[in-house]
């Protein structure tokens, strides 16, 4: 049974990583044991696998419920338990961060250049996702101090917005198909996503400032490059995009996700007994202040692709330097 309180000799911040490591091994030995299938219990005589297997699931399931329960009970916040359980379910261990996005092969030397490009403005896109999460996540946990500037957020999102009309533009010159597209910005690049927030975590508020007002200038990247095909009278690009990367709404949802993923991890991981010291400095900050309440945020809708006037990427009106 879980206790729904520490022990004796056990921190409030230990305790709670010690109870979220619990949600999500048990939810990691339940999509594993699910995987598998009754075979794994197939002893070739009693044949009652599918029984002991289905039985042995919902002991699992009522023993993370009852876990999720009592860290709740205990004043863990809910979107951590959340975060915990779809970590097991996604693996017992996190992805890694160094993960490396899937190169598309191409014959064609000048679809290859426009895939370079491509993936030097996503990985732009992402980086900004990341730094507005980061800066979001602050703001609304009381861990910034800048003053709101109103006409940079404007020109933040403007900027992303042609980023991203410009990767749609390109993903169509090289004629990138769905399943391409799923390699490039798809969940299995979610261990990029990650890499920005275990960096941007670690920033002084100062460079985090300083990063983002670097994206919040008015000379973003032309929406349409001009080395792509157009049509000569019009200036159209002449390729038709089969498929287009997340919006920067979207973006900014996974990367918050991330970003609370990496705040579970720390707390997961400065839970056991092998550094307290670590703990107590880690952990303490990471529960008890950075994630704090949900906030709520004020969405535009999603861009077209194209360029025109945007408002807005989140509730927050500024960066504050």
């Amino acid at each position: 049974m879980t206790s729904s309180e520490p022990g004796p000799e056990e921190s409030v911040s230990q305790w709670q990583g010690r109870i979220l490591r619990r949600i999500q091994q048990l939810a990691a030995q339940h999509r594993e044991i699910t995987d598998a299938g009754p075979g794994m219990f197939d002893d070739g005589i009693s044949g009652h696998s599918e029984q002991v297997w289905n039985e042995r699931l919902e002991l699992l399931t009522v023993q993370r419920e009852h876990a999720e329960y009592a860290a709740m009970l205990g004043g863990v916040d809910p979107g951590w338990v959340v975060d915990a359980r779809e970590l097991g379910q996604r693996g017992a261990n996190p992805p890694k961060p160094g993960v490396v996005r899937q190169h598309p092969a191409r014959a064609s030397e000048a679809q290859e250049f426009y895939l370079d490009m491509l993936e030097v403005d996503l990985w732009t896109m992402e980086r900004m996702a990341g730094l507005e999460a980061a800066r979001m996540d602050r703001i609304a946990t009381g861990r910034w101090t800048f003053d709101t500037d109103p006409i940079a957020v404007t020109q933040f999102a403007d900027n992303m917005t042609a980023l991203h009309t410009r990767v749609t533009v390109l993903a169509a010159a090289a004629q990138l198909t769905p399943a391409e597209g799923e390699s490039l910005w798809g969940s299995s690049v979610e261990g990029i996503r990650r890499v920005h927030a275990v960096t941007f975590a670690a920033y002084t508020e100062q460079d985090l400032a300083q990063a983002w007002n670097g994206y919040a200038r008015a000379d973003p990247a032309l929406a349409v490059p001009p080395y792509v095909p157009r049509d000569p009278d019009t200036g159209t690009p002449t390729d038709t995009a089969q498929v287009a990367p997340p919006t920067p709404r979207k973006m900014l949802a996974d990367a918050t996700t991330a970003l609370r993923s990496q705040f579970v991890d720390t707390a997961i991981r400065h839970a056991e007994p092998t550094d307290l010291a670590a703990e107590s400095t880690a952990i303490t900050a990471v529960v008890d202040a950075a994630l704090g309440e949900d906030t709520a945020w004020t969405w535009e809708a999603d861009p077209d692709p194209v360029p025109r006037p945007v408002g807005e990427i989140g509730a927050d009106r500024g960066p504050e330097i």
